[in-house]
């Protein structure tokens, strides 16, 4: 029964971890790329990735969840008798960062310019320097940038896992 509870813990962390890197790696490498380029207009294109990345946001919170709870009953269960090793640690700070950007663009950022969005029917007739246009391009250079971020720290905590 120990080996199908550290399994199924094993199972889950790892599911979740790769769903997070390469579902992220996907969106931003080929979804957003092919969505812009494809359709017509850039606030449609908008519109479509807008709503996929809105689908992807919970799905990434979810798997953050997993992942912290996995890790804390793996932890508990059968990785850390003693003083915990290095490779270890470089792990949980790896997932911390990981997660850490994942909540701020998934559970903040991305709602937000959202929201922000959906003020403007007409969003794609607002000048660049309207005040919520602006604000909703630091959001998105931010949310970005913390998705990266969130893949890398993911990539090598594959690696140390």
């Amino acid at each position: 029964m120990e080996t199908l509870y550290s399994d199924t813990l094993q199972f889950l962390y790892h599911l979740s971890l790769a769903i997070l890197v390469g579902g992220g790696f996907v969106l931003g490498a080929a979804a957003a790329p092919a969505i812009f380029k494809t359709l017509s207009s850039r606030a449609e294109a908008g519109s479509v990735f807008g709503a996929a990345l809105a689908r992807w946001d919970g799905l990434a919170i979810l798997c953050v969840v997993l992942i912290v709870v996995t890790s804390i009953l793996k932890a508990g269960a059968f990785e850390v008798s003693e003083a915990p090793e290095g490779r270890l640690v470089a792990r949980w700070v790896a997932l911390a960062v990981m997660s850490i950007a994942v909540i701020y663009s998934s559970g903040w950022a991305n709602p937000v310019a959202r929201s922000l969005r959906a003020q403007a029917p007409a969003w794609d007739e607002l000048p660049e320097t309207t005040p919520l246009r602006r604000e909703f391009n630091a959001l998105h250079r931010r949310s970005s940038r913390a998705m990266r971020v969130g893949i890398v720290a993911g990539v090598v905590a594959l690696y140390l896992s």
